[in-house]
């Protein structure tokens, strides 16, 4: 058969007949391209990779090392006489981070411990976030007077590292009555991610 016998109907047919083949390939990299994507996007944003710091330990992370140096439950309803709801427990954390040197402030603004987040889990699942760093504060003073506040996590994060100076984080949280066991806390860092560490709490 020569090229002329081919009749010009049967062309778009046949060019037919091969998209449809083609299509669900194109489907499926489109499908596949997207997929990866969104894997990428995930893991850049999400606490994946958690390690665990054994109680008294400490652990390299986001070039620092931490180490929890102190959890402790606070009675809403007991002498400080904090202004919080009496079916909720006060549960303050405190971390330590020894940085690996001094180091200058970021050119770009975005050093290794922005977007900090410290949050509280239990065996469960569930998780809370700290309390707002005005209202942190004005228990801080309500428990000591004295004492000159502990920074919270986002606050403390411009900060570590300038002075080559170990710094303490502190957040409080507030959780139901019923849930003091089986706690740990939480810490990640932005440009960290997926990597997180995450502290058993034992003395609940």
């Amino acid at each position: 058969m020569t090229p002329s016998d081919v009749s010009p109907a049967k062309a778009p047919a046949r060019w037919h007949r091969r998209s449809l083949v083609a299509l669900p390939l194109l489907f499926l990299a489109v499908f596949a391209f997207a997929a990866r994507i969104d894997i990428t996007d995930y893991f850049a944003s999400h606490e994946v990779r958690v390690a665990t710091v054994k109680p008294g330990g400490a652990a390299p992370y986001a070039r620092a090392e931490w180490s929890l140096v102190s959890a402790r439950v606070v009675d809403t309803g007991g002498q400080a006489k904090l202004p919080l709801p009496a079916d909720r427990r006060l549960v303050l954390i405190r971390l330590k981070a020894v940085p690996e040197g001094k180091l200058p402030p970021a050119a770009n603004g975005e050093s290794p411990w922005m977007g900090c987040s410290l949050t509280l889990l239990d065996d469960k699942g569930r998780r809370w976030s700290p309390l707002n760093f005005v209202l942190s504060r004005d228990i801080s003073r309500a428990l000591d007077p004295t004492a000159s506040p502990v920074a919270g996590c986002f606050e403390a994060a411009r900060s570590i590292g300038l002075d080559g100076q170990p710094t303490l984080v502190e957040e409080k949280f507030l959780i139901p009555a019923d849930v003091t066991s089986d706690l740990s806390a939480q810490l990640s860092f932005r440009p960290s991610l997926p990597d997180a560490l995450n502290f058993p709490l034992e003395h609940f």
